[in-house]
This record gives C-alpha cells, sequence and structure tokens, in this order.
C-alpha cells in the first residue's frame, strides 16, 4: 500500500508539472502569436503596400493619359475581379457597383440606357473580355455601343443585354443563351463575338474545347492542390507565427527564383495543325447549335470572329509592336493557323 501510494504521487506530481508546461506553452504561443499580429498591424500602418505594385499594366497605355474616367476605372475593375460560382457557365463576376463598371446580382455588366421591359427589342451579346469590355467604361463597351446604334434604327424600347465574361469561351456563351431560353427570356438577336479564348485554352493545356486554367479548376474541385498537413502544422499556419517564420527565413536565406517553364500545347508535344482544326470544329459545331435554337425559338444570330494582333494589315503603333513581340510564338501561331481556316470555312 505505501509503495502504491508513493507511485500515485509521483504520478500526481509528473501530471501536475506536465499540465503546467503545457499550459506555459500555450500561454507563451498566444503571447507570440499576438505580439507577431500586432507587428504585422504596425508594419502595415507604417509601411503600407503602395498601389503601384498591385496595378493592373495595361493601365499605362497612352491611351489613357488623356481619359478623365481611367484611373477611375482601373481602380474599380481590380475592385470588381471578384467572381461567383454560376451553374453549368463555371463563374460570372460578383455584384459590384461603381462609377466607370456595374454589375448586378446575376454577374450581368451594365448597359447604360437598355430598357428591358415586356415589349422591349432584345439583343443578347455574348463573348469573352472584349465583349464583357476590359479597358472600358460601361458607356464605352460593344453593348452600349450597340444600345445607342439601334436606338437611332428602331422606335420602341431597346434591351441590349451585355453576356460577355472574361475568358468566357464560345460553348460557354452557348451555354449562357440555352439558360435564358429555358428560363423564357427570348431575344430578337443574338450577336457572338467569340473565338479568340478558344483558342487561348487550347493553347494553354493542349486540348480544344475546354474553359479557361482547366486543370486547376479540376485540381481544385478533386482537392489535389490541398496537400495533406499534420494538425500541428495547419494550427500554426493559421497562426501570425507562419508568415512571420516565412519572412525572416525569406530575409535570410534569399534565392534567385527560377523561372518556371510554361506549359503549353507545343510543350506538350501536340500538333499545331491538329490542334487548330479540332479548335474550329468545336466552334463550327457551336455556330449550327445556335442557328438550330434560332429557327426553333425565332430570333435572329450573328457571329464575328475577333480581330487579333498577329493577324492584318492594319498599321501597328509602337505599343502594339511591343506587344506583338511578347506574344507566345506558340501561341501566335496558333491563332494564325485557326485564323487563316475560319476565313475559309466561314
Amino acid at each position: 500500500m505505501a509503495s502504491l501510494q508513493i507511485l500515485g504521487q509521483r504520478i500526481a506530481v509528473l501530471y501536475k508539472s506536465l499540465a503546467i508546461l503545457i499550459l506555459n506553452a500555450v500561454v507563451i504561443f498566444i503571447c507570440l502569436d499576438l505580439v507577431a499580429r500586432i507587428t504585422y498591424k504596425a508594419r502595415n500602418s507604417l509601411f503600407p503596400i503602395p498601389a503601384q505594385s498591385v496595378a493592373d499594366p495595361r493601365a499605362s497605355s497612352p491611351f489613357y493619359r488623356s481619359e478623365p474616367w481611367a484611373a477611375q476605372y482601373w481602380h474599380e475593375f481590380l475592385l470588381s475581379r471578384q467572381t461567383r460560382y454560376h451553374a453549368f457557365v463555371l463563374y460570372r463576376r460578383a455584384p459590384f457597383k461603381g462609377e466607370t463598371i456595374n454589375i448586378d446580382q446575376e454577374g450581368i455588366r451594365l448597359t447604360p440606357g437598355a430598357d428591358c421591359g415586356p415589349n422591349a427589342f432584345k439583343v443578347f451579346a455574348f463573348g469573352p473580355s472584349t465583349m464583357w469590355g476590359t479597358g472600358s467604361p460601361d458607356w464605352g463597351t460593344i453593348p452600349s455601343y450597340l444600345q445607342t446604334g439601334i436606338e437611332k434604327l428602331k422606335n420602341g424600347p431597346i434591351c441590349v443585354v451585355n453576356f460577355g465574361e472574361s475568358g468566357y469561351v464560345s460553348t460557354q456563351s452557348v451555354i449562357e443563351l440555352m439558360l435564358q431560353l429555358q428560363s423564357g427570356n427570348i431575344p430578337n438577336v443574338t450577336l457572338f463575338f467569340d473565338g479568340v479564348a478558344d483558342i487561348y485554352t487550347a493553347y494553354q493545356s493542349g486540348r480544344p474545347g475546354m474553359h479557361e486554367n482547366f486543370d486547376q479548376v479540376a485540381a481544385r474541385f478533386e482537392r489535389r492542390d490541398v496537400p495533406k498537413q499534420r494538425p500541428l502544422l495547419e494550427l500554426l499556419k493559421l497562426s501570425s507565427l507562419y508568415p512571420l517564420a516565412g519572412s525572416l527565413v525569406t530575409q535570410l536565406h534569399q534565392e534567385v527564383p527560377s523561372e518556371p517553364k510554361l506549359l503549353t500545347y507545343e510543350t506538350m508535344g501536340i500538333d499545331v495543325e491538329s490542334l487548330s482544326n479540332s479548335i474550329i470544329q468545336i466552334y463550327l459545331s457551336n455556330y449550327k447549335i445556335v442557328d438550330g435554337l434560332a429557327q426553333k425559338y425565332g430570333f435572329k444570330s450573328f457571329f464575328f470572329w475577333p480581330p487579333h494582333i498577329t493577324v492584318g494589315e492594319k498599321p501597328l503603333t509602337t505599343e502594339e509592336w511591343e506587344l506583338k513581340r511578347s506574344l507566345d510564338p506558340a501561341l501566335a501561331k496558333l491563332y494564325l493557323r485557326c485564323i487563316a481556316k475560319s476565313n475559309h470555312w466561314f
């Protein structure tokens, strides 16, 4: 009995010591995390990150120097880049209200002057960023010019709806049209300005008919982009100590960053001729689908292949020459093949 009592006392002392040790460790961790948070807040207050470091490089184009709305537009453009999931079309921008950019609850950008009452003449405009209006205020988009032009030609209310979205391929545009038809929202005219994004996504993934960033989206959906971690490490990453330690290690051990190898259809060994044929075949199939829907629902459809800096005889400015020279030769080659085939087939 005496030996059992001694053993019990030792266990109690050990337990008490261990509990004090763990408690002290938790208190120290909390204090260090609090100090790290205060340090970060103080640093951000005293040395804020300059706005130029996150500015869109396109904002420096000479065109915008004389435009009074330009600074406000590019500020709002960065703020409006947030997207939300939308069924079947994958994503659309989140609602946004500004002086130069306005997006409604459905992710549709405002067309100034559009009168979308029950008896309106409706025009649905589809396409990627060129149709959405990247670089242009609400009143300078293609749908906005359409709204103004049709009002001069036709009496009654005119409703031009901008269904464009950055990065959209022609298949996403067709799906968006189908969703509108399903809901009973029937247009009088549809306008498609697709093609460029179809080429870029194929250049990016090596496969035709994919949406933008297909591999990254698939990895996130399948949770392949989330590395398995231990619970203690996950807890540490939630604290302010983790980024502080990371920044200290970076300062003590600076390495010259190696430029990652660009992954494209060419680096994958995919033949440009077969890939360009597949891109045009898918685009042509989408054209036929819309043509069938137009006959069934009684609207007119128009398709336009967007111009590109790699094609045509237009005299280029110095800035345009720089843009053309900076283009990856593999992407330029794919553009040229696809546009040449589209001119032949259409």
